[in-house]
């Protein structure tokens, strides 16, 4: 007969081991999570440098139940130095809970060598870890608690791109059997600060979320975002069911409360904190702020009202995190068609949420009435949004604390790519434990290319004999050292296509690599490349320009190289034969809008025609007119003509001077239907024995010129007439002072303008 009890008993011993494990997981609820925050750089937020403190952390969080023997160990990460009298419990704000002393047996931390140990909980002593109860202190709303272990430790004088490891070490404790948790890794790169760009060009390198802004529609919240890792869950908002609340995240263009004006759907955020106007709240948690996201907003600082949906408005969406209690990845994306060696700055705003969000370390909430701890002076708003900018698996940037301000921030760094890098990598990660604030909202994440300047030395167009020698000269600027490769390049069909000019007049090669130079008084990187190249006898017009990049094969790249915006224009005309026809007086004046041109000649002759010419950026001239020559020959007249397109903006005029086989051009004139400013817009730089400049001028009046040295000797001083709009100015008499650097300064009545010089002979 076959025996059926051991089979029964086995059955209820495996039933009684399932339930036991369901209670537990019931009765038992905890989480984790370590972390770091950079002391030294604060809420500025930074990457991470030589003799930053850095504030390890590793946080324990009881949810329900009590949990023994709860321990935090750690070593100090190599290549930084423990800071003396750091080990302490803190609350998720940051607050010192409980301060502990270095030293062995006298309290429930030590130090011993590099090894770190933080014992927590009623009753922790030196040798082992105490206990925690889901109601103990520091305490959420009294039914959940967060404790957090923590140290200082200062980054070494260290090389830049020196990794730092300061994930690992353990955390203990029992709930049933004793559980050993072992942190992941976590590495830092110890990275030089270069701030953010003022000068991206080319398309966001963030092809995901609708590059980076996460669209917009006329439906209050979007769907879920394959962006945002599986540890948070998607939710619509809404306070009838406080969502998105911990562990969770939304997608809105308004974060009130629902859909409809009975869910708490709002436009307004001038309710009060709580908000207790109607059940439910038309605040999340009665206590969030009711904005609209960043994308395109007329003030960046403030961004864009929430959206009225109701009434059929389109909105752009943002992405709203309400931090777990863990620290961990909140957004995650591969950003890919990057130019290797390049430097990249990746940037993204985002918008602490909830001005009301504390709960103190006695489990009193910052809306709960007297006596609640703020989290600092005039500050209720919790626990502050701390993030870290992971690339390709290391972290070189932390946020720092974002406060809530009722305004955006922008928060980013600059990477530059390796050798061969195309692609990388990027998470935004959570550095704060959640719980009692950490509810932030990020919008136009954005990743594109740290361009250089590249300026024409002197920047206005040249007009030649056919067959003359032309100096082509650019200056190349920019905050990294790494564009070094440059290509001169020419067309002849204004810009279709560009070929090569070949050798220069000296031998030179149109193509090479320079070494940038730092110049302390711009605070850039910057080199100049000049070539000479003889006109032919066939065009009218030859353009120049110079093609810049970071290694010679992304020379070849269009969207890894940069072209000089400005080209290089260059008028050929034939002076085989002189024209003696001259003009001694030319100027305009605008009358009802509309341009009054006026000019007198002198010793006309037979066949002269005069073109006049209109440009709004002083390169590009187009012929509007042509008047002949009515003087007898040898003898000059006065000519009036009014340009029939009305004035907008700052109009330049010419006049080209031709009897069909020889031309000369003369001197520019601005008009403007706005004020003239007083600036420098051109400046041949550097120069050999003149300065040559273009500058406008508001009005008539006179202006001195002084050159001096790097000790404030005058070198040298003139006085010149300056006529209202545009003015060609050379300083001559300069041939004998020995090279090297100047100012030049510029007076003209009450304003000054300094440029810096160079004396270069040739």
């Amino acid at each position: 007969m076959k025996r059926i009890l051991p089979l029964q008993s086995s059955y209820k011993i495996f039933l009684t081991a399932l339930l036991a494990v369901f209670i537990s997981q019931q009765l038992f609820s905890q989480d984790y999570g370590k972390s770091y925050v950079n002391i030294t750089k604060g809420t500025t937020g930074s990457t991470i440098e030589p003799g930053d403190t850095l504030e390890i952390r590793g946080t324990f969080i009881v949810r329900s139940g009590t949990f023994l023997l709860c321990s935090f160990s750690d070593v100090v990460p190599t290549n930084t130095t423990y800071v003396p009298g750091t080990l302490r419990v803190l609350t998720n704000e940051g607050k010192i809970f409980r301060q502990w002393t270095d030293a062995a047996g006298d309290d429930p931390a030590t130090i011993s060598g590099s090894n770190i140990t933080i014992n927590l909980g009623k009753g922790a002593t030196s040798t082992t870890g105490g206990s925690i109860k889901n109601t103990d202190k520091p305490s959420f709303y009294g039914g959940s608690c967060i404790m957090v272990a923590a140290y200082r430790v200062v980054v070494n004088a260290v090389a830049y791109g020196t990794k730092i490891g300061i994930g690992n070490g353990g955390l203990i404790y029992k709930s049933g059997p004793v559980v050993n948790i072992t942190f992941p890794e976590d590495t830092i790169v110890v990275y030089q600060n270069y701030g953010i760009c003022s000068n991206t060009v080319g398309t966001n390198a963030v092809l995901s979320e609708y590059g980076g802004t996460f669209g917009s529609g006329n439906v209050k919240d979007r769907g879920a975002s394959s962006s945002v890792p599986s540890n948070y869950t998607y939710a619509v908002f809404s306070t009838t069911t406080n969502m998105p609340n911990d562990y969770y995240y939304g997608i809105s263009n308004n974060t009130s409360g629902g859909s409809t004006p009975a869910t708490g759907y709002s436009t307004l955020d001038t309710w009060a904190f709580p908000d207790n106007s109607q059940t439910p709240s038309h605040r999340i948690f009665s206590v969030w702020d009711i904005i609209g996201d960043h994308t395109g907003a007329s003030n960046p600082l403030l961004g864009n009202p929430p959206t009225d949906d109701n009434a059929g408005a389109t909105g752009g969406y943002m992405l709203a995190i309400n931090a777990s209690y863990r620290t961990d990845t909140a957004f995650l994306d591969t950003v890919k068609n990057l130019c290797p060696n390049t430097y990249y700055q990746y940037v993204a705003w985002f918008r602490n949420i909830c001005s009301k969000c504390g709960c103190d370390s006695n489990g009193k909430g910052a809306s709960g009435g007297a006596g609640y701890i703020p989290t600092g002076i005039g500050d209720s708003s919790g626990v502050h949004p701390n993030l870290t900018f992971n690339v390709n698996g290391a972290d070189y940037y932390t946020t720092g604390d974002i406060l809530h301000t009722g305004q955006w921030i922008q928060k980013g760094f600059i990477y530059k790519t390796g050798a061969t890098e195309t692609s990388m990598v990027i998470s935004i990660r959570n550095n704060a434990p959640g719980g009692g604030g950490n509810d932030w909202v990020i919008d136009d994440i954005g990743v594109a290319t740290c361009s250089p300047n590249i300026s024409l030395t002197p920047d206005k167009p040249d007009t030649l004999c056919q067959g003359a020698t032309d100096t082509v000269r650019f200056k190349i600027t920019s905050f990294f050292n790494n564009y070094t490769e440059w290509r001169i390049e020419q067309t002849y069909d204004n810009g279709i296509t560009w070929t090569s000019p070949g050798i220069d007049t000296t031998g030179a090669n149109p193509n090479g690599s320079a070494t940038p130079v730092y110049d302390s008084s711009i605070n850039q990187y910057s080199y100049i490349i000049s070539r000479y190249y003889k006109l032919d006898n066939i065009h009218n017009l030859v353009m120049y320009r110079i093609v810049i990049a970071s290694t010679v094969a992304n020379l070849s790249d269009v969207n890894c190289s940069f072209a000089a915006s400005t080209p290089k224009a260059v008028y050929e005309v034939n002076c085989l034969v002189l024209l003696p026809a001259n003009i001694i007086y030319f100027n305009g004046l605008i009358k009802n809008g509309f341009a009054n041109l006026k000019w007198t000649t002198t010793n006309e002759t037979a066949n002269l025609k005069y073109v006049i010419e209109r440009s709004t950026d002083q390169i590009n001239f187009a012929p509007i007119g042509t008047m002949n020559a009515t003087a007898p020959e040898g003898y000059g007249t006065t000519y009036n003509f009014i340009d029939n397109n009305p004035i907008t903006g700052n109009t330049y005029y010419r006049i080209r001077i031709t009897n069909g086989n020889n031309q000369k051009i003369t001197p520019i004139v601005l008009l403007s239907n706005s004020a003239v400013d007083f600036e420098v817009v051109s400046l041949v730089n550097p120069f050999a024995d003149a300065i040559s400049m273009n500058i406008t001028a508001p009005d008539q009046a006179q202006a001195t010129f002084t050159l001096v040295d790097m000790y404030g000797r005058i070198m040298n001083q003139q006085k010149q007439i300056l006529n209202a709009g545009f003015n060609n100015v050379n300083i001559y008499g300069l041939g004998t002072i020995a090279d090297g650097a100047y100012a030049l300064l510029i007076t003209y009545k009450d304003k000054r303008i300094s440029k810096h010089v160079l004396k270069l002979t040739k």
